[in-house]
Parts: C-alpha cells; structure tokens; sequence
C-alpha cells in the first residue's frame, strides 16, 4: 500500500511473526546490530505457531555438493527438471548444514538421528541427516517443541520486544514500490510502524484458510493440523505489495485422520505401527492397511511420509470421483491394543494440540471416531466399502504375509503381518499435513521476488511462507532446518540494508 507518511514509530527491522523462523531472523538481526520489533497476533498467553509442533526434528547435509544434486533432483519428474534457481538451491545447502554449528554457538543441544533423504532413488540423499533438538534452555514453564523453546529463550536473553496481539495488515510502500513499514492492527487501534532497514515476512502459510486452500490446493478437502492462526496473511500482504508467488499447489503431506465434533475440526498424522514414528520401531508391526472407495491396496503402506498425499490426486475420470479420499485404514485387534493411534511425540493431537487422544484409544472408539465390527465383512458394511472386495483384499495381503512378500506392492517385508482376531477396525484418513509451502517467492538472499522482475525493496521472508521446497520434501525437519537457514539469511540481509540508500 503506498504511503507517504507519517510514521506512528520507526525501527531498524519489523520481523512478522514468531515461529522458529522469526525468531532466528529477529536474534540474526539483532545481534548484526538493527533495532529490532517483533509484530506477533496471536496473543502471548497460548502463542502456538507451527513451530510448537514440530517435534524438534531438522534436516543437516553433510556433503554440502550431495545436498545440491538431491534438492536440485526433487524439482525433477518423470525426469524433466523444471525450472531452478540454483543459487538458492545452494545457499539453503551452505546454510542448513551450517546449523549445528550455530546452534552450538548459542548454546542449542541436539542428537543426530539414523535418517537420510526421504527419496533413495535420487542421488545424494544419503548427504541428508537429521538430527533433533534437545528440551534444553526452554524458557520456564514452556510446553512445546524444543527447539521452539530454546528460540524463544534467545529472544529473551536480548531483550527483543515481542508486539503480541498485533496483526500486520498491510505492507507500507514509497512510490516506486519499495517497502518502508507495516500497517498494523491491535486493541488500541491502527499503527503504522516505519523501518530504516527491511521487513521480514515470517508469518507462516495458509493451512487455515479454506478460501486460500480451495483457491490453490489441487484437492479439496486437504485438512492439515497446524496452528489456526496461519491464514495466509502474508499471502495477501505480498500479493498487495507485487509479490510473486510459487508453490502454491502443492504442500509436504501425507495421510490424516479428522473427526468433527467435539471441539475436534482438524486433522491429525496417524502412527500406522504403534511405534511413535512412521516406521515399525524394534518390536514386529500389527497388522494394518491401506484400502481406496473400491477396498483395495493401492500403496505400500505406509508411504513416503511427506509425499504419500500425491498418492491421492488420482481422479477416476468415468465416475468423476476420487476414489482415495477418504482412504481407509484397516487393522485389528492388535493395533488397537498396541498405542495410540496418533503420534504423541509432539503433544496433544489435532488443531494446534486442542485435544488429548486417549491411551488405550477407548474414548475415541465410543466417539464414533474409530469404527469397529466382528468380522471383515461386517466391517465393509459399517465403512460403505463392497464387503467381497475388501474380505478378497485382506485375504490376498494375508497370503503375501504368509509369504513374506508384498507381490503387489513391495512393502518391506519385516511390516508383513497379517489381519486376525476377533474385532477389526477402520479409520478414514484425508490428505493433509502439518503445513503449506506456498507463498512469496525468494531469493539467495531471502529477498521477495517481484513479479515485475527483480526483488522488492528491503522485503524479506523465511519459513513455509514461500518455502523453496515444491512438489517434493526431502525428509522430516525439512521445514525446521530451512527456518533456521533462511531465518539468519534474512535477519543478517535486513540488518544490513538501508531504506532510501541512506
């Protein structure tokens, strides 16, 4: 929005939200020198960004080249690379394995998992490891992602002023259209905040918004279980301000659960194994499967993790329906005894953890939520599912079990065990996720792209708002690695500029 002034107050650097990424922009920044405010909405009592439910998990190549050639493959499908931006693509590789050593610098704790690359089949996904951060240094009384914790502990070693319960309406620009504030809104009325040096967008995506996520999602419903709060204020801030946007159509998902009702709208990831993790963990898997509308396989189960939502795109175009969604998850008595049906790693389950799941999975199975019947048939029957399919598809999994191996999908063979005992259950799952990964397009140096060409003066971004990852996700804490990259990237770049040359 163009505007001539006059200022209500004028900082260095205005960082837009507080999650992981303006966080480490807004500590980057700070300690290059800048005057720096952060503009936060939600309130400080409750603050949940997406960050609180991230389990801690990031991503560190440990071939900076191998990083490259992987992240620069995942923009390759059916063997045409699309169009790449190969200085970003290296500066995320120099910067995400440069974090360990930043967080040893401020003192962050951390453990390197068995993880690689999500994708073996692209070359240099071994260079990728995660690791996860440790609960060390959270400020007292913090319940949430460790790393998120410790963050937010550098904020307040320095001091930083935090503006909760301000929402940025509008970016402030001169008339050639380069940004010199922010329009903010709080209890006390409209202020318009005035910086020396940039503004950072770090307000996260659109995964609340049913108008943005109808708009530019390739699947409606998508239901993801994020923060409520992300709802694409940034989207429309840049778009005013000439942004152009990328990404906007595909986002890092896989399969979940909603249940409406009771206060529970939202999605939630499933724990296909009862391990607390998307793998069979060290005791044998229970028996457990994927089935479409039609009560067959179609995957092998459990998918890739962040991808496994491209799996569900495929439209029957006779009955112009899509028979995957809802996907049904089958499994027995077994399953059901063995843990929750969600992850607890992260906390509570659903929209922003608002609600407990029970630990034997009972209150949840009297909801209604998890469905239940005595035999496969009658189970059939209960889903909506053709009974003689879905006891064909069961028994035929049960031969490859016999077997130990999938002759249809190849699952890995130590999962193979089969469906029995007296009660078996279904759950429907939708495609969804954490988060959306669309959003203002960025540069090496975390500046926005204009559509005119070129950038847009002193405006920056980090995070999943115009996250550089597209139709592919490399592996668990992609996100929480390109926060922290991209955080310092655009906190040191901010820092460093100067509105009107001056």
């Amino acid at each position: 929005m163009h505007y001539t002034g006059p200022f209500d107050r004028t900082v260095d650097v205005v960082v837009l939200g507080l999650g992981d990424a303006g966080a480490v922009a807004a500590v980057t920044a700070h300690d290059a020198g800048a005057e720096v405010l952060v503009v936060e909405k939600q309130q400080a009592a409750g603050h949940r960004p997406n960050s609180r439910y991230a389990a801690g998990f990031f991503l560190v190549p440990e071939d900076v080249d191998g990083a490259v050639e992987y992240l620069s493959a995942m923009y390759a499908v059916n063997g045409e690379l699309s169009t790449v931006d190969p200085a970003l693509i290296r500066a995320w590789a120099e910067e995400t394995a440069a974090n360990p050593g930043w967080l040893d610098r401020h003192g962050g704790e951390y453990v390197k998992m068995d993880i690689r690359g999500e994708h073996p089949s692209l070359p240099g996904h071994e260079s990728i490891r995660v690791y996860k951060a440790r609960p060390a240094g959270e400020p007292e009384g913090y319940t949430g992602c460790p790393m998120h914790g410790f963050l937010r502990g550098l904020i307040a070693e320095r001091a930083i002023e935090v503006r909760y319960g301000t929402a940025a309406r509008w970016l402030l620009t001169d008339a050639t259209g380069a940004v010199i504030g922010v329009e903010t809104e709080h209890d006390s009325g409209i202020e318009r905040i005035g910086v020396r040096r940039g503004v950072i967008l770090a307000v996260g995506g659109y995964e609340s918004s049913e108008r943005l996520k109808t708009q530019y999602l390739p699947i409606t419903p998508a239901h993801f279980y994020g923060t409520e709060h992300n709802t694409g204020d940034g989207i429309t801030m840049a778009i005013e301000a000439g942004a152009e946007l990328w990404h906007m159509n595909v986002w890092p998902g896989h399969f979940v659960a909603r249940f409406p009702g009771d206060g529970y709208t939202g999605g939630t990831g499933i724990d296909l194994w009862g391990s607390g993790r998307f793998g069979p963990g060290d005791e044998r898997a229970p028996g457990s499967i994927f089935v479409d509308g039609t009560a067959r396989r179609f995957i092998r189960e459990p998918g890739r993790q962040h991808a496994a939502n491209l799996e569900l795109l495929a439209m029957d175009a006779d009955s112009l329906t899509y028979p995957r969604i809802p996907t049904w998850w089958i499994f027995d008595q077994e399953r059901f005894e063995r843990a929750t049906l969600v992850p607890t790693y992260s906390g509570p389950a659903g929209p922003v953890g608002d609600y407990t799941w029970s630990k034997d999975n009972v209150a949840e199975l009297r909801k209604g939520w998890i469905r239940s019947a005595g035999s496969v048939k009658e189970l059939a029957e209960v889903c909506g599912l053709d009974a003689a399919v879905l006891e064909q598809t069961v028994a035929r999994y049960n031969e490859h079990c016999a077997n130990g191996l999938d002759a249809d999908f190849g699952r890995d063979p130590v999962t193979l065990t089969p469906l029995g005992g007296d009660r078996y259950y279904a759950v429907p799952l939708w495609p969804g996720g954490s988060h959306t990964v669309g959003g203002p397009r960025r540069d090496a140096n975390a500046r926005v792209a204009s559509i005119r060409g070129g950038s847009i003066s002193h405006l920056y971004s980090a995070g999943e708002l115009g996250s550089l990852h597209g139709l592919l996700y490399p592996t668990g804490g992609g996100s929480i690695a390109e926060c922290l990259a991209f955080g310092r990237i655009a906190g040191r770049n901010a820092a460093a500029d100067r509105v009107g040359g001056s």
